[in-house]
C-alpha cells in the first residue's frame, strides 16, 4: 500500500495534473427581456487551462425556437475572459430557457447555471395585429370600378339622355307616319 502511494506521489510531483474545470466568476443573463428586442448574455470565465469553446443553448417552449450557439470571446483571454452572445429577438409572451456550456482544452466542461437552465421571461406589449391591407386594396378597386362604370354609362357621354331618346322616338314615329301616309296615298291611287 505504501509502495502504491509512493508511486502516485512521484507521478504527481513529476507531472502536475490539472483537474480544474472552467469557473464562472460572473454571469449576466436577464430575468426578464423585452419582446421584440435582442437579449445580451455574457459570462466571465476563468480556468487554469485555456477555454476553447463556450456554447449557449436556448429554447423557447412557446414557439419551439431553439439555438445552440457559439459565444464570442469579447474581452480578456482564453484563461480569463468575457464571452458574449446576443439572442435574437423573441416574440411576445412566454419564456426562454438558457444554459451555457464551457469547455477547456483538456476536454473538461462545466455548465452554468449549475442548477439547470435559467429562465428568461419575455415581457412587453402584445404584438399589434397586422393592418388588413388586402381589404383596403379591394375597397379601392371597387371604388375605381364604380367611378369608371358611372362615367361610361352616364347619360350624355356614351348613352343618350332622356331628351335625345325622346327626340329619336319622335323622329321614328314621324317616319312611320310618313311611311303610312305614303302607303295610304299609293293605295288610293
Amino acid at each position: 500500500m505504501h509502495f502504491f502511494l509512493g508511486i502516485l506521489l512521484a507521478v504527481s510531483l513529476c507531472e502536475p495534473a490539472v483537474w480544474a474545470v472552467p469557473i464562472a466568476t460572473e454571469i449576466a443573463m436577464p430575468v426578464e427581456a423585452e419582446a421584440g428586442q435582442p437579449i445580451l448574455v455574457w459570462i466571465n470565465l476563468s480556468s487554469e487551462v485555456p477555454v476553447y469553446e463556450v456554447l449557449l443553448n436556448y429554447y423557447n417552449p412557446g414557439t419551439g425556437q431553439m439555438g445552440y450557439e457559439f459565444m464570442t470571446l469579447t474581452a480578456g483571454n482564453s484563461t480569463s475572459g468575457t464571452w458574449t452572445y446576443v439572442i435574437p429577438a423573441q416574440p411576445w409572451e412566454g419564456e426562454l430557457e438558457c444554459r451555457i456550456t464551457a469547455k477547456d482544452e483538456t476536454g473538461a466542461s462545466a455548465q452554468f447555471p449549475e442548477s439547470g437552465p435559467a429562465t428568461i421571461g419575455i415581457i412587453g406589449e402584445e404584438e399589434p395585429d397586422e393592418f388588413p391591407w388586402n381589404l383596403v386594396v379591394a375597397i379601392i378597386f371597387l371604388a375605381v370600378v364604380l367611378v369608371i362604370t358611372e362615367l361610361i354609362f352616364k347619360p350624355g357621354l356614351y348613352r343618350p339622355t332622356g331628351r335625345d331618346r325622346a327626340k329619336a322616338l319622335e323622329e321614328e314615329d314621324r317616319k312611320k307616319e310618313q311611311a303610312e301616309k305614303k302607303d295610304n296615298c299609293d293605295d288610293e291611287s
